[in-house]
């Protein structure tokens, strides 16, 4: 069963972009359905029997395939390879998305709708890093708050639908997630929660004393154009609370210093908690979404505490950044957002300006071999 997609790298500029990258790069379950009727699938075997669930055996058969080739992290392709999502919903309004890409490639993904503490409690294995980068409760949804004010953007050029989070029941919030964050890392594993400095304690304090964490570093990452005040000191950093499942010295905690990083006299790596060289994170002219972090930084710590085709997750997808990270570097990815432009974003910058990227453009791919099918 195959699929076209756009060739070459094509950025996104505008929503018609992400528009027309989406409806070439996507199936969804009900077109899957069709070209398998096309092929013969339908009748195979008692295909058209109606079971349990009120539909045809066929289409529980090749879900159940499809579900496979997800554990196995591989899709049975032709000789040139393309990716395609697969998706629940619509292109519109995606509710699940899983990536179909190379054979025996570990950076397999998959996208969910829906709150973060649901989807990690929802996790199918232990996720060895969380990497987190939550709403920081400043009103970056509605136009009236003084942050939408005194931010010089464009907004024409960005994608609505941010869920922010009520400041007074940002605290209950933060312990709900975490909670579930704790309880969905395996042992040894990480969670990497990226917010300003005045959130960084309660996320601490929540990993700590709620979810039983351990504290590994407070990272401070310089950040260029911090937003202007008068009457306080410039926010000019991120903070990145790094906590860990398990003791320090657990033989089941991975830490892989980034090569680079600064140097000691000797030569050695110095792995330090100030990261004073990641860029601000722009697309000037290109379609975007609201909060972004640069690849750099997502990109230091998958590198640094997982190692390659494990699993990471970000439960606040936004634009996709450790989507990205984790695709370039061979790592597993489950995402989540409650905002379906999230997942539509994600998607498309996938389609348009990864994948050609990572793999030269062709024609062709298929979504998987008929054979795998059950009979």
């Amino acid at each position: 069963m195959t699929g076209q997609a756009g060739t070459g790298v094509r950025p996104l500029r505008t929503a018609a972009d992400l528009l027309r990258t989406l409806e070439s790069g996507c199936y969804t379950l009900p077109e899957l359905y069709q070209l398998a009727e096309r092929v013969g699938l339908a009748d195979r075997a008692d295909g058209r029997r109606i079971i349990q669930d009120g539909q045809e055996q066929y289409k529980r058969r090749i879900r159940s395939a499809l579900q496979s080739l997800r554990r196995q992290g591989r899709a049975r392709q032709d000789d040139d390879q393309r990716a395609a999502w697969l998706i629940q919903g619509t292109t519109v309004r995606p509710r699940r998305a899983l990536l179909l890409w190379l054979p025996g490639d570990p950076g397999q993904a998959e996208l969910v709708l829906g709150a973060a503490a649901t989807v990690l409690a929802q996790a199918d294995e232990p996720i060895d890093l969380i990497v987190a980068d939550p709403p920081y409760a400043l009103g970056r949804g509605d136009h009236r708050t003084a942050y939408r004010r005194t931010y010089g953007r464009d907004h024409a050029q960005v994608l609505g639908g941010y869920v922010d989070v009520d400041p007074a029941e940002y605290a209950d919030w933060t312990a709900e997630w975490i909670a579930a964050a704790g309880a969905a890392l395996r042992p040894g594993g990480y969670l990497a929660v990226v917010t300003g400095a005045q959130q960084a304690a309660r996320v601490q304090v929540a990993a700590e004393d709620i979810a039983g964490l351990t504290y590994v570093n407070s990272i401070a990452v310089r950040r260029p154009f911090g937003l202007y005040s008068t009457r306080r000191y410039v926010h000019a950093h991120h903070r990145v609370t790094l906590m860990t499942r398990g003791p320090l010295d657990s033989p089941q905690r991975f830490f892989d210093r980034p090569a680079e990083m600064p140097r000691g006299r000797t030569g050695q790596i110095y792995a330090v908690d100030v990261w004073a060289d990641i860029p601000d994170e722009r697309r000037p002219g290109l379609l975007r979404y609201d909060n972004a972090l640069h690849p750099a930084l997502v990109s230091r710590l998958v590198r640094s505490t997982t190692r390659r085709g494990e699993l990471v997750c970000d439960p606040f997808l936004g634009s996709g950044t450790t989507l990205v990270a984790c695709l370039t570097e061979g790592r597993r990815f489950l995402g989540a957002d409650l905002n379906p432009e999230a997942l539509r974003f994600a998607m498309g910058r996938v389609l348009a300006e990864v994948i050609p990227v990572l793999r030269p453009p062709v024609e062709q791919l298929a979504l998987f071999d008929t054979s795998q099918v059950p009979a």
